[in-house]
């Protein structure tokens, strides 16, 4: 059961890391790209907590 959770976690957050990537290329605005740039960094932080509590 937990392993389900952590499955569907980490795959909730690659989407939403995919979408501020894609919401950042789109962007022309440089104050929006600042801000979803540091949104993505906190949730790659988060992506990769797991991986490294697992090793």
């Amino acid at each position: 059961m937990v392993l389900a959770v952590s499955c569907q976690m980490s795959l909730l957050l690659e989407r939403q890391i995919e979408r501020l990537e894609r919401a950042i290329e789109l962007s022309s605005d440089w104050l929006e790209i600042q801000y979803l740039m540091a949104e993505l960094d906190q949730l790659k932080d988060l992506y990769e907590e797991p991986d490294e509590e697992a090793a």
